[in-house]
């Protein structure tokens, strides 16, 4: 993503309302006219857009799947080539696209960006959004010290230290294999408010307004089928020790899996018991229902962190590694007999175990 060699030919700046009490969604408020971004400014600009997309924790490759008459991909269309008057028209349909996303009084207002040019002599489209507390009025940016205003909204969107999220959606010429559009264009988004966990991109921004799909982001799959794996183990699987290997076989795969390929049913062909095969398979098979290639990328702490719960709020926590060899749990300990204190005994002289921690009540053992 060559941001900073783009050559952006036009940005123009409208504001997004939140939806009241008696609407159905959200608003807009119209710029009739263009913005013209210092050198400065531009740079500014163009440097915290590649940051953004830097962050590969925050930015998704997606893939299109709404291109009917009025979709944000049909609007994008039509901006390449066109004339200054008809961008601004195209670009309040995209203003109103994105203000009846806001069908919850949840979704905060916020400004809109949108950004046409090329990179490479490829045509893209930019739209930002900025989740501001206190965005300006139109009006306000419409005025004589345009300039001044323009400066101090980039140092709101960028470089303030109290502002709020932003997300991004960007669409851009790439021929590749496939169907028709991904074949031709490729799609991105950044969500600055998105965290592990999360199981999805803000719904609102990627699809209702973008039209795009997060089914086949090969992150998300890969840190869901973890979340979804780790929660059936917990509840579907009896004892400390069988759910211990499970989660084992679960973190070896994604740490060290050199295929690359994460298949479900095979997974759970290879490691469930017959007895929960079928429960599995409808759990867990059901919903993905196909190979992914493995990105961990979200999962980098969870992989190489570990805890196991113990008696109410007591835990132990530190390496993944460390914490599958080094630490078990007896569930049901034998009677303490005169045999049995005495391997005891030998085992703490020995260093075979090197710590015996008692806790009183029932001992849990259901994370790690």
């Amino acid at each position: 993503m060559n941001i900073e060699h783009a050559k952006i030919r036009r940005i123009i700046i409208h504001r997004i309302h939140r939806k009241e009490d008696n609407q159905d969604h959200g608003f807009a408020e119209y710029s009739d006219e263009l913005f013209e971004f210092g050198k400065i400014e531009m740079t500014t600009l163009k440097n915290r857009v590649s940051n953004a997309f830097s962050r590969d924790k925050r930015f998704f490759k997606l893939e299109i799947s709404q291109i009917g008459k009025g979709s944000f991909f049909d609007l994008a269309m039509t901006l390449k080539g066109c004339k200054d008057e008809e961008f601004i028209s195209q670009s309040t349909k995209i203003a109103d696209l994105l203000a009846s996303s806001h069908d919850k009084k949840t979704i905060p207002s916020g400004l809109l960006l949108i950004l046409q040019g090329e990179i490479d002599n490829k045509h893209f489209v930019l739209v930002i959004k900025a989740e501001l507390q206190e965005a300006f009025t139109i009006s306000e940016i419409s005025k004589e010290s345009k300039k001044e205003k323009i400066v101090e909204i980039i140092h709101d969107l960028f470089l303030s230290p109290a502002k709020d999220f932003y997300k991004m959606g960007y669409i851009i010429e790439d021929k590749t294999e496939g169907i028709y559009p991904n074949n031709e264009y490729a799609c991105f988004m950044y969500d600055d408010n998105f965290v592990g966990a999360k199981r999805d991109l803000a719904e609102y921004f990627y699809s209702n307004f973008l039209g795009f799909t997060t089914s086949k982001n090969d992150k998300l799959l890969t840190k869901n089928f973890y979340s979804d794996v780790r929660h059936f183990i917990d509840e579907y699987v009896v004892g400390y020790d069988d759910k211990k290997g499970l989660r084992n076989a679960l973190s070896t795969l994604l740490r060290e899996n050199t295929s690359g390929i994460i298949n479900p049913k095979e997974f759970g062909e290879n490691n469930m018991p017959d007895s929960l095969l079928k429960i599995y398979y409808s759990k867990i098979s059901s919903k993905y229902g196909y190979s992914f290639t493995k990105d961990s990328s979200l999962l980098d702490r969870k992989l190489t962190r570990g805890e196991i719960q113990l008696a109410k709020n007591l835990k132990i926590a530190g390496s993944a590694y460390d914490i599958e060899n080094n630490v078990d749990i007896v569930e049901q300990p034998a009677e303490l007999n005169e045999e049995n204190l005495r391997k005891l005994k030998f085992s703490l002289e020995s260093g075979e175990i090197t710590q015996l921690i008692l806790i009183k009540g029932e001992v849990k053992g259901d994370k790690m």
